[in-house]
């Protein structure tokens, strides 16, 4: 995505280019890891090493966590784990991987461009990318259990988008954390460092907006719908999460939560409102 300068901003071209740098879609909401930093055979963590078809060329890579169960226990539902902008699977899995205790399956994976997954991060893309993975959990659902899209920070803001794009086949929807709109919280991350809180509405000029979930909020399907957020999120001010929220579709929850923004589920307390809904659904 370019930055298009007519004659008028000529003289703020240098500022303008830097600041694009700073604030275009890719640099500001996607931080991908290639390099694993840790494993789950590590930890003896009982998990599957998957890499499934993406569309076009593209190789996706993902862990499936299968759930830990007792002799007579059924699985109670599959979760889709939509992870953050940084990073990789190696980083966000503890975010999810307790819901195995509980008689979840749990499947994280990799956009493109992240960890062991082929291409290059880019939203459209992304977005086809969880398509891809509900398709991959989907074939191996034999005993036709629920499935729930679980999404944190971005990832759930893009579950917002792909579920009111394609709401067929999930059951209900966790969004942890989630944005409003790609160029009001741009404008909010350079508004907290000295160096860019002068060029914080350049945002506006080179962020595209053109997935924002508050567009997709009103039409996402009647499943139910968790939002969480805690006061003391130092990333997602809690003001987003209640805008979209607000514009919902029914069927719909609003969960305030304790801990920061990378932190939510080790409180126990966390966890419990999270099953409590599951259990409810």
């Amino acid at each position: 995505m370019g930055l298009i300068l007519s004659d008028c901003w000529k003289r703020y071209g240098v500022i303008l280019i830097i600041c694009t740098h700073i604030s275009a879609c890719t640099n500001m909401f996607f931080y991908p890891m290639k390099e694993h930093v840790a494993s789950p055979e590590q930890f003896n963590i009982q998990y599957e090493d998957v890499v499934y078809k993406g569309s076009g060329s593209h190789q996706l890579h993902g862990w499936w966590f299968p759930a830990d169960l007792d002799k007579d226990q059924l699985v109670k539902a599959n979760i889709i784990f939509l992870h953050g902008n940084a990073e990789n699977i190696s980083t966000h899995s503890g975010l999810v991987y307790w819901l195995t205790q509980y008689q979840y399956n749990v499947f994280i994976f990799d956009y493109r461009g992240y960890g062991k997954s082929t291409g290059k991060a880019e939203l459209s893309g992304m977005l086809d990318d969880i398509n891809s993975s509900r398709t991959y959990v989907s074939s191996r659902n034999s005993s036709n259990n629920k499935t729930y899209l679980m999404g944190h920070s971005l990832g759930a803001s893009l579950a917002i988008v792909n579920i009111a794009q394609n709401p067929q086949g999930i059951d209900g929807v966790i969004l942890v954390s989630p944005f409003s709109d790609y160029q009001k919280v741009a404008q909010e991350t350079m508004s907290k460092s000295w160096m860019t809180w002068l060029f914080q509405w350049v945002a506006y000029l080179t962020v595209d907006s053109s997935y924002n979930p508050l567009d997709s909020a009103p039409v996402m399907p009647k499943v139910p719908k968790l939002f969480m957020y805690s006061e003391s999120d130092e990333l997602i001010a809690s003001a987003h999460v209640k805008k979209l929220y607000k514009e919902a579709s029914e069927n719909k929850f609003l969960e305030k939560v304790k801990g920061y923004h990378n932190d939510v589920f080790s409180y126990p307390e966390n966890q419990k409102i999270l099953l409590d809904h599951l259990e409810n659904w």
